[in-house]
């Protein structure tokens, strides 16, 4: 899938539960953003940040009927977001 207006994807991930169910997630890739000092004297200094990637749970599963914090739980649990 393509990228959003805003950088955010849709996924859709197996339950971790019973990997028959569908779970639809929401993901924000991590952004690097560079930031420089203006300064009279070259090269000037700067710094580099990175963010932490996002995760959000949309929906519980259908097919085993855990929750949605439950699926959450898991999914960190297991380091799958």
């Amino acid at each position: 899938m393509g990228f959003g207006v805003y950088g955010w994807q849709y996924e859709v991930l197996k339950c971790p539960f019973c990997d028959k169910g569908e779970i639809s997630c929401k993901w924000y890739p991590s952004a690097v953003t560079v930031k420089r000092n203006a300064t009279a004297s070259l090269p000037g200094r700067g710094s580099v940040s990175k963010s932490k990637e996002i995760w959000l749970v949309l929906s519980g599963c259908k097919a085993c009927g855990k929750t949605q914090e439950e699926v959450e739980a898991e999914f960190r649990k297991r380091g799958i977001i």
